[in-house]
């Protein structure tokens, strides 16, 4: 069995995947700004309903979500790696409509599970907010790294920054307590706000909303792409779509790195580990051969209580330590002994 180890002088070299799989998108702006419409025309959706926003929509595939354990067995079919690939199958968009409505949904959880009346009133009138973020972080990050793309909406609210002045004043922001929004902001790669832009006086009809994909002292947008372009004039799926494909392409070019497609991407990314049962007959094998030199086995013995602890055992160790001993095996290879 050939065991590898993380090495610093043999590293992966980064890609940027084409297409819209495995990219996450923040779009939050006011009420009728296409955000859940143009959401839905993108690729095999899944609308995930923690509000009503798709009752002008029809031929979406949803589910409404109640409660926070909608969404946790909801997510547990879309990332479990015994359904994945039949949901992958199936939903390419996974819409989350939206974060303030969901987050309130896991504050109602996180309280109820600590027998509590609220999040504030709980661990002794500390409050649950570590335990909130935490849930929330667990379950949104979850979602967003199984290759779907994670399409998140938000409304349009405020927030306050300070100007180069160093005045305060407030910037336009995606609604949500920062236990929530602010995790869904440092998660995606893009972050659009989308904004009207009225009637036509010729027509009298509604023109389509702008998408804004660049920073600026008056709203919150950007993405990890250099070469997204900052403004969408009609947003449309296929405008989005075809934003990120021409991003992605000129960093490519810029960089002088091909793309790849999702799937390669993945494989580059894959760390192929041993279960806990193989590393710990991989120690047993070593240990064989240390015992032997007594100047050996002091080292073995060194490397394990540096980890599991004066008294540790790898071969009494338990699931729950397997980091500890995915370490101690690392450390033994090192050695450079042969087993």
């Amino acid at each position: 069995m050939e065991i590898q180890t993380y090495d610093i002088f043999n590293p992966n070299v980064s890609h940027v995947p084409r297409g819209l799989a495995g990219k996450t998108i923040l779009v939050y702006g006011g009420n009728r700004t296409g955000k859940t419409k143009q959401g839905t025309r993108l690729p095999k959706p899944f609308y995930l309903g923690f509000e009503a926003g798709i009752n002008g929509i029809a031929g979406v595939d949803f589910l409404p979500i109640q409660k926070w354990s909608d969404f946790i067995k909801v997510n547990k079919q879309l990332t479990d790696p015994v359904t994945l690939e039949k949901a992958k199958a199936k939903y390419q968009t996974i819409l989350f409509d939206t974060v303030e409505a969901s987050s309130l949904m896991c504050q109602d959880f996180v309280a109820q599970k600590a027998g509590a009346s609220s999040i504030a009133a709980g661990n002794d009138g500390f409050g649950l907010w570590k335990e909130y973020e935490q849930e929330y972080f667990r379950q949104i990050n979850l979602l967003a790294s199984c290759g779907y793309t994670v399409y998140f909406i938000s409304h349009e609210g405020d927030r306050k920054a300070v100007g180069n002045d160093g005045k305060e004043y407030k910037k336009i922001y995606p609604t949500g307590d920062k236990r929530s929004i602010d995790p869904v902001c440092n998660l995606v790669d893009i972050i659009g706000y989308a904004r009207t832009n009225g009637i036509d006086s010729t027509s009298g009809e509604e023109i389509k909303s702008s998408l804004y994909l660049a920073n600026s002292i008056h709203y919150h947008a950007g993405s990890r792409f250099d070469f997204l372009q900052g403004k969408i004039e009609e947003f449309t799926a296929e405008n989005l779509e075809k934003a990120i494909a021409d991003a992605v392409d000129k960093q490519a070019t810029a960089s002088d790195n091909s793309t790849v497609d999702y799937n390669q991407y993945v494989e580059e990314k894959k760390v192929d580990r041993l279960t806990f049962d193989e590393m710990k007959e991989q120690v047993r094998c070593y240990v064989q051969v240390m015992q032997k030199d007594e100047a050996l086995f002091a080292k073995y013995k060194e490397i394990v209580e540096e980890h599991l602890g004066v008294n540790g055992s790898v071969m009494e160790a338990n699931s729950k330590q397997e980091q500890q001993v995915d370490l101690i095996l690392d450390g033994l290879m090192r050695l450079g002994i042969d087993i």
